[in-house]
């Protein structure tokens, strides 16, 4: 085995177990704030204000996440990946934990300061997104992100699955909705011992020469054209993506009565079409189609996906709630498609040791995003439920003129001219 794959399955084992306990907690957000059951609130609570108060939480990591992953990102430059890495793991547990205690007993505040730390540290993709690109050459970038992408579905397909499990069946009057986080929390403790065995450092010690965070360095490859553009799609496509991921499980609670189990499920099922398409579905349509084309393909898909959602959602039709089940397939599978690309594209306009600086800066413009829609996600829903999912397709529909136009031309062609072979470490 090359020490690139030996890496590279070493990175893949740690995102998945990652992803697994971080996902855990996803469809317990919404109980928390929505069951009556829940410690948090009073059960007489109006659903306007658990819709605020969901709103702000979904939110708030986000909304931290704007700073705090493009640093820690570039500082992966400066420092190394394998440091980082490891302090976005350790980050994970004690998010994990706060917010069991803060469930447990019955605290607003605790779980809101464990949403705090997630926000700030828990976020291990930009690290891995720039450690493919310290190891893995440029033919092969699309499909180690695919990779990737499929190690985090496959995690968030597991996770909330046994997250539902776990909400209510054992010792629920003790526990609450507790069980599952301190259950993530062990698992984060122990990928913390297996990041630190596993892991080998992939940032070449020649370019480790300032130990500090270089601001300039990262203003310098921000404004780039060709990381402007990918920016600008990446941010419509996430616009819409987070509003649904953050709002269809308050949507299935509150007008289908799902429960713990049942929600876990739809989400875990989302990510197990997350697993398919960058398992199958990308590298197929990598032999035979270019990158503009695969971007039309994803942007088509979420569309229909929010179109059969919606009609799900109306009530029109007697299949609704099968409506929803299957309109979330080509959602997900879109959205990743479509991340995959971006993702390669970032990697390929700048040079390897500007791969951590690159990734930060896209997950500025995922988190912003995601802050934006939680935030204005709970404004909108607490005027009704739907109301969320009825705007997340314009920004989608935006992107689709967008990459139709002139500016879908000049990316790809910026993208050749500019892109600069990154050299493996190994």
């Amino acid at each position: 085995m090359t020490m690139e794959k030996k890496i590279f399955r070493s990175l893949l084992t740690l995102i998945f177990i990652d992803q697994t306990y971080i996902t855990f907690t996803f469809p317990l957000i919404t109980l928390i704030f929505f069951d009556p059951q829940s410690r948090l609130f009073p059960s007489d609570i109006s659903y306007a204000a658990r819709s605020m108060w969901y709103g702000m939480c979904v939110a708030l990591p986000s909304f931290i996440n704007i700073f705090f992953a493009p640093t820690l990102s570039a500082l992966s430059d400066e420092f190394g990946r394998k440091k980082i890495l490891l302090i976005e793991i350790a980050s994970a547990f004690v998010f994990t934990s706060l917010v069991g205690i803060g469930i447990y007993t019955g605290k607003l505040s605790l779980v809101f300061l464990g949403f705090i730390i997630k926000g700030a540290f828990a976020r291990t993709n930009p690290t891995a997104l720039a450690i493919i690109g310290d190891t893995a050459t440029r033919e092969k970038k699309i499909l180690y992100m695919g990779y990737l992408q499929f190690a985090i579905s496959v995690g968030a397909s597991i996770g909330p699955i046994l997250g539902g499990y776990f909400a209510t069946r054992f010792l629920f009057s003790h526990f609450n909705f507790s069980l599952p986080f301190f259950i993530a929390a062990l698992l984060a403790l122990a990928n913390i011992f297996l990041t630190a065995k596993l892991m080998q450092e992939t940032l070449r010690k020649k370019i480790v020469t300032s130990n500090r965070l270089n601001i300039a360095a990262i203003k310098s490859v921000m404004m780039r054209p060709g990381v402007l553009n990918i920016s600008l799609l990446l941010l419509l496509i996430q616009l819409s993506w987070s509003t649904y991921y953050q709002f269809i499980p308050p949507i299935l609670k509150t007008m289908y009565q799902f429960d713990a189990h049942t929600l876990g499920w739809f989400i875990g099922m989302i990510a197990v079409w997350l697993a398919f398409t960058t398992s199958i579905v990308i590298k197929i349509l990598d032999n035979f189609m270019s990158v503009k084309q695969m971007l039309s393909l994803s942007i088509y898909l979420v569309l229909l996906g929010f179109i059969i959602t919606l009609l799900g959602c109306s009530h029109l039709l007697s299949a609704g709630s099968l409506l929803i089940w299957a309109g979330a397939i080509p959602i997900a599978a879109g959205d990743v498609l479509a991340y995959s690309c971006l993702t390669a594209l970032y990697s390929n306009v700048v040079t390897h040791e500007e791969q951590g600086k690159v990734m930060g800066i896209g997950f500025f413009i995922v988190a912003s995003a995601w802050a934006a829609t939680g935030f204005i996600g709970g404004f909108l829903m607490s005027i009704t439920p739907l109301l969320p999912l009825m705007v997340a397709p314009l920004s989608i529909i935006a992107s689709l003129f967008l990459l139709s136009s002139k500016f879908g031309e000049k990316l790809v062609k910026e993208q050749s001219i500019n892109s600069i072979e990154a050299q493996p470490s190994y």
